[in-house]
């Protein structure tokens, strides 16, 4: 019995483990032997490498070497190729490298150059004297006046309404390469005491002040910069006005017997507009022309460098024992009087120059309410 009972338990206990082997899950391939079973996948193929940006070459013409004012320009050269990440290759030529310095608006129309920078009173002839009052006027405004003309006081409209009435191929793009304070009154024999000093003077100076100066009996006389130096020292002109305290100085008048005189009346600032063929404009790819614009629209960021320019220029003319000369109040009341003369005719002669004078005179009387009434002037501290 008991014999039984145990091949009963034995029995049993077979049958059970047979059972759960069959249950059991199977035992995992070696990790070789899945791989050996596996489909091969197909080789992934590379992307194609993105085309290589375009690189765009903007080759221009500016000032004449030898100065603060090329130097500013480039400074925009750099803003153009950092802003662009190198997309925007730039070579700069200085004035007479590539045409006639002060030639480049000539230039542009017939094709012989594409871009430049250039400024509207070495083109009078070309625009009418509409154009001196775009740039660097007697009695006009200042750095900051000027620049909030352009960028909120509508200039930048009455710019374009200019380009369009003259029919030429050429535009201004954006804000300005080059901007500066006023430009030293000029350089002379003898110091200036009166208007009479004028009478009979053969005189350098440029745009609308050219009209003032034969007001006050002055010969006017065209010259180049660069031949300026050579011309006061033979005789050949008694006077003449050139730029600010740092091209001045660079231009070497520290060295000529003459008497310096400020303040800059016959030109408040200094500047020069980024021109182009509109079919050169039109060849720049579509995103690389707002940096072009944005980077020559922050003049003002470089006209602190160059205003500590002049102020050195200053220092080192009063250094070498240059004399310094400041007109008398009633020769620059004087003065003042005959520039508002010759708008005053301009205006009665061109119906554009005086739209263009009465709204750049509008945006001043508002914009110099806080210039002149609430921000604070020290002057007798220097006097």
């Amino acid at each position: 019995m008991e014999k039984r009972i145990l091949m009963l338990v034995l029995s049993v206990a077979v049958i059970a483990s047979m059972l759960l082997a069959g249950c059991a899950p199977e035992a995992a391939a070696p990790e070789a032997e899945e791989e050996a079973q596996a489909p091969e996948e197909e080789e992934e193929q590379a992307a194609p490498a993105a085309p290589e940006a375009e690189v765009y070459e903007m080759d221009f013409q500016a000032w004449p070497s030898g100065g603060s004012y090329l130097e500013q320009v480039k400074m925009f050269c750099g803003r153009v190729e950092e802003m662009s990440g190198g997309r925007i290759d730039v070579t700069l030529h200085a004035g007479g490298e590539l045409c006639p310095s002060t030639k480049e608006f000539e230039a542009l129309e017939s094709g012989a150059i594409d871009w430049a920078g250039t400024c509207y009173n070495f083109n009078l002839g070309r625009f009418g004297k509409v154009a001196g009052l775009f740039g660097a006027l007697p009695c006009g405004p200042n750095p900051t006046e000027l620049y909030g003309w352009l960028e909120i006081g509508g200039e930048r409209e009455l710019i374009n309404e200019c380009m369009a009435k003259s029919d030429t191929d050429v535009i201004v793009v954006g804000g300005m390469l080059h901007l500066a304070g006023a430009e030293s009154f000029g350089w002379f024999k003898e110091p200036i005491t009166s208007l009479s000093d004028f009478d009979g003077m053969k005189y350098r100076c440029m745009g609308l002040y050219g009209d003032v100066a034969q007001k006050l009996g002055a010969s006017v006389v065209n010259l180049p910069g660069g031949e300026i130096y050579q011309a006061f020292e033979r005789g050949v002109i008694d006077g003449f006005e050139y730029c600010t305290p740092s091209m001045d100085y660079a231009a070497g008048f520290q060295d000529l017997d003459a008497v310096m005189h400020e303040p800059g009346m016959q030109s408040t600032n200094a500047m020069c507009r980024l021109m182009v063929r509109q079919d050169t404009w039109n060849e720049v790819p579509d995103d690389l022309k707002p940096i072009i614009e944005a980077a020559s629209s922050m003049s003002m960021i470089d006209h602190a460098w160059i205003h500590m320019e002049d102020a050195a220029a200053m220092l080192k003319f009063k250094a070498e024992g240059v004399e310094i000369a400041t007109l008398p109040e009633d020769v620059q009341a004087e003065i003042y009087n005959l520039v508002q003369e010759v708008h005053a005719e301009n205006s009665a002669a061109d119906p554009f120059y005086k739209k263009v004078y009465d709204a750049q005179q509008e945006f001043l009387n508002t914009y110099r309410i806080v210039e002149y009434t609430v921000q604070p002037s020290y002057e007798w501290l220097y006097e």
